[in-house]
């Protein structure tokens, strides 16, 4: 690996799928409300999640494959992670369990996003934070579609070079949805 490459391992992608200037951004919102992080679609870097681990109070590291996340559990060694197998549209977590929830490449294997942000909602604080990143050559829309249905209104985008892009464009795209308030029954 040459020292461009080192560079961008260790800075923009330190927690996986993430575009330029993105790390940045994720770690400036779990430092500014530190809280438990969900990390959904986390895949087998386990170094990808012991250094997300390093900015929560707590770490849920979830993937729908036993086998990824026993990879990944070779290489995570931060005491505040625990890994757990679950499908992202059924997630074993009460309401508003979570402050923060990032989905790192998730939607690119996500066909239909509705019911996937309606149960990351359902598991996210009002006020709390989703923050998920995505190949440009997957369209946003409906995920900007999805999210305002599912209660989430989108705080900030950011696009970024990454070489992990997949499609001839190598950029990704960032998106930070705030959980709005439930309306009382």
């Amino acid at each position: 690996m040459n020292y461009k490459q080192q560079m961008w391992e260790a800075y923009h992608y330190r927690f996986g799928l993430a575009g330029e200037g993105q790390a940045d951004i994720i770690q400036s919102e779990l430092e500014r409300r530190p809280g438990r992080v969900l990390t959904v679609g986390c895949g087998f870097l386990g170094e990808k999640i012991d250094n997300l681990a390093k900015h929560c109070l707590l770490l849920i590291a979830v993937d729908r494959s036993v086998q990824v996340l026993q990879r990944a559990a070779i290489n995570v060694i931060q005491p505040n992670v625990h890994l757990l197998a679950a499908d992202a549209q059924q997630l074993p977590f009460t309401s508003d369990s979570f402050e923060h929830i990032l989905a790192l490449g998730l939607f690119a294997y996500i066909p239909e996003p509705s019911s996937v942000l309606r149960e990351l909602r359902r598991i996210c604080h009002s006020g709390g934070m989703v923050m998920l990143t995505n190949a440009v050559r997957h369209p946003r829309e409906p995920l900007r579609v999805a999210a305002a249905s599912a209660g989430f209104e989108i705080l900030r985008e950011h696009e970024g070079y990454c070489p992990a892009a997949s499609g001839e464009t190598k950029r990704r795209y960032l998106m930070a949805l705030v959980a709005r308030n439930r309306k009382a029954s």
